[in-house]
């Protein structure tokens, strides 16, 4: 019995999948592979998933061992291209449009180092910044509030030992209550508008950061599944514990 239904003409080959016995729209084990015998590097290539979704591209690379083929197709801007590796085992059918002239690999595209060195130091920056928002001797609790807040104010959040320091100057002490905000002392102006303005600034800030201190604590589910959690840890560092002086 056939497993695929292939048509051709002088232009189109096409390869599909006979589903007859298979009522599942996602490939199994017992479904029949669909098998690429015709696949060809500069081939153009249509390929529709088995949940009807299609791509169409320039085939510059297959390994049949694998069932892999790799395809330049459309980026999403003008003049760009993105490389897109398809897994044929769960395609419904694929489409030859086009045949190559050649099999001749087109060279590579261009790779703009200095935009890659770019990248990898703000990568670096970004990863040794969010090293900075971890803090393992704070609480549970503490580290909680610290996401919360990081999500609108993660430019001028940091940690000060256990303290969660915002704008140098508002500092959140533990338990981490609303009560334990407070306003760190600064060096007075000598120019008392420049002074006033600053109070005032420090003063928003503390009001704005009590206000999210207590939308935490309100949160009751968020603060039973936080303590829930830190209890469990401690319950299960005692049990090790435990376990360990018995064997010894």
């Amino acid at each position: 019995m056939d497993q695929h239904e292939s048509s051709q003409n002088s232009t189109t080959n096409i390869v599909r999948r006979d589903n007859s016995n298979h009522s599942s729209p996602v490939p199994t084990s017992s479904s029949p592979p669909l098998s690429s015998t015709n696949i060809r590097v500069n081939s153009i290539l249509r390929v529709t998933t088995m949940f009807e979704n299609t791509r169409t591209g320039k085939v510059v690379a297959y390994d049949p061992s694998s069932n892999l083929v790799t395809l330049h197709v459309k980026g999403s801007k003008p003049g760009l291209t993105s490389v897109a590796v398809i897994n044929l085992n769960h395609c419904r059918e694929y489409v030859v449009e086009q045949e190559p002239k050649d099999e001749t690999l087109d060279p590579l595209y261009p790779v703009d180092i200095n935009k890659l060195k770019k990248r990898q130091t703000e990568n670096e920056i970004e990863k040794k910044k969010e090293a900075t928002f971890v803090n393992i001797k704070a609480s549970r609790i503490g580290q909680a509030l610290f996401r919360d807040i990081k999500k609108t104010m993660n430019q001028v959040i940091r940690w000060s030992n256990n303290d969660i320091l915002i704008n140098n100057t508002v500092r959140i002490s533990e338990p981490y209550r609303s009560e334990n905000v407070s306003i760190d002392s600064t060096p007075q102006s000598s120019n008392s508008a420049a002074a006033k303005n600053s109070a005032k600034a420090d003063n928003d800030t503390k009001t704005h950061i009590i206000k999210m201190v207590e939308k935490f604590w309100s949160d009751s589910s968020k603060i039973a599944s936080i303590t829930n959690n830190s209890s469990r840890t401690k319950s299960e560092t005692t049990t090790d514990t435990a376990d360990s002086i018995s064997s010894n």
